[in-house]
């Protein structure tokens, strides 16, 4: 299982679209009204929704308190180690590139229940690649998923400098068919999570449905099953 893309929940898409392009120098790969996304290699793809508008796609599974702490790791030319904070106040690390190309290299998402999170992982087809007391990294194709207890000290693992409570992201899943996506959606709801609705085909093209785990984070999961309208 993969993660191709991290969707970071914005106020206002031309400001973040502007500091992500300008500031941290990604190349826009697609634009409109209420979302964007760049080009990071054949990875996962950094992505950029507008609140009011996801609000309304997720419908009333959408989070309704704040988020969690995150953070999210890019490679790119820069200075080994440069941590900031974009115009929403998450926290966004950029390091050299490793693999000779640019890339979204890591998530890392903090939650309240260790054990919980990772039976939900476990569920949606993540490998474990390690762990520690209070964090654990997940295989999610080209991008390192971490999940780190909430309290554990800073490490390597939970930096000390994360996106601040309050703000969401949504983390994507593409499967081959919609059938797929249907026998997965059945099996989170069994799970007890929170769905926007029946499996649908949106205008964009893909059979989906979205998922709020009990942390607050968003998951979509998805199939293309028709030329976008």
């Amino acid at each position: 299982m993969r993660i191709d893309d991290i969707c970071l929940v914005v106020a206002d898409i031309d400001r973040a679209d502007a500091f992500y392009s300008g500031v941290v120098g990604l190349e826009p790969r697609m634009r409109n009204v209420r979302f964007a996304d760049f080009r990071l290699g054949d990875g996962a793809r950094l992505a950029l929704w507008e609140q009011w508008s996801i609000a309304e796609t997720v419908g009333a599974a959408y989070p309704a308190g704040a988020g969690m702490p995150f953070t999210v790791t890019l490679e790119l030319p820069a200075e080994a180690g440069e941590t900031f904070r974009d115009p929403d106040g998450f926290t966004i690390i950029r390091r050299l590139p490793t693999t000779g190309e640019n890339r979204l290299a890591a998530v890392s998402l903090t939650v309240t229940d260790l054990a919980r999170t990772a039976a939900f992982l476990g569920a949606l087809g993540f490998g474990v690649a390690g762990s520690g007391p209070d964090s654990m990294v997940f295989d999610a194709g080209a991008l390192e998923l971490t999940i780190v207890q909430s309290g554990a000290p800073a490490s390597a693992a939970a930096p000390a400098l994360r996106s601040p409570a309050g703000g969401h992201v949504m983390l994507a899943i593409e499967l081959e068919t919609g059938p797929e996506v249907d026998a997965l959606a059945a099996e989170l709801v069994a799970l007890g999570l929170v769905a926007s609705g029946p499996p649908q085909v949106f205008e964009w093209g893909a059979r989906s449905t979205y998922f709020v785990d009990h942390d607050g984070y968003i998951w979509e999961i998805y199939a293309w099953v028709e030329t976008p309208r």
